[in-house]
């Protein structure tokens, strides 16, 4: 059997996009840190994308699916509530409130990424947003209300790599 990982299918690519010194844009950051410490079966990726940008295009280049994680702050929404957008080619959803501590959000740069078509992008892109409480400031701590969301996202998380490895 060979176990060179360079040669494994690349099926479910993870990324975590914020700021971990800008209070709850950190959250998708932790989230991808609790990732982490699951062993996923081969095939799987999970990576801290840190402030993200651009990259997202490269870091999704090859990948079958790809789940995007970040901070949103989308009026209406109670802090830690997770809203999930499902995006592909043909359906590239207005989210307003994506995250922007950034300077560039995720969208954008998919958007970017699929006129360009210079990628080979996943077939489906799940976004899941997680409604903050506090962005203006420094600071490690975040809010209770965003910080019981993770085991929320880790579930959804796991889920979705669960369908994704089935299809």
């Amino acid at each position: 059997m060979n176990n060179d990982k360079s040669k494994e299918k690349q099926i479910v690519h993870v990324i975590g996009i914020g700021n971990l010194t800008r209070l709850d844009d950190g959250v998708a950051i932790r989230v991808v840190h609790e990732l982490e410490k699951i062993e996923f079966p081969s095939g799987v990726k999970i990576t801290d994308l840190g402030t993200g940008g651009v990259d997202i295009a490269l870091i999704f280049d090859g990948w079958s699916y790809g789940i995007i994680i970040d901070a949103v702050d989308i009026e209406g929404l109670t802090p830690g509530e997770v809203v999930e957008f499902k995006i592909t080619e043909n359906n590239l959803p207005d989210v307003k409130g994506l995250s922007s501590s950034h300077g560039f959000d995720a969208l954008i740069a998919l958007k970017l990424a699929y006129v360009v078509s210079e990628f080979n992008l996943p077939r489906e892109i799940v976004i899941l947003g997680i409604q903050i409480e506090q962005m203006a400031g420094f600071g490690i701590k975040l809010s209770s209300s965003v910080e019981k969301a993770i085991p929320i996202v880790i579930e959804r998380v796991d889920e979705l790599i669960e369908l994704y490895l089935q299809k």
